[in-house]
């Protein structure tokens, strides 16, 4: 009995282990400032990865819009949108 005890808990350390050793990206759920969207025409250079044309502005920095929980911004968030030409 207090083998089966002893291998629980060790299982259990294990599991408990594992779990916490896994880095999730949580995505922020909070509402930013404002959506850039960037219509300046652009020269596409071949062979380079270009900018995304669109980004939010969080706490006076711009932020990639795929650092955000979009369902959860959608949910609550009523985003002030400027086009940049």
């Amino acid at each position: 009995m207090r083998n089966i005890m002893i291998l629980s808990t060790l299982a259990l350390c294990v599991l408990s282990a594992c779990s916490t050793s896994k880095q999730t990206k949580s995505l922020i759920q909070d509402c930013p400032e404002e959506k850039i969207v960037n219509k300046m025409p652009m020269v596409q250079t071949e062979g380079k990865s270009d900018k995304p044309n669109s980004y939010f502005i969080y706490k006076g920095e711009r932020r990639e819009i795929a650092e955000f929980d979009e369902q959860w911004l959608k949910e609550n968030c009523d985003i002030k949108e400027t086009e940049v030409h």
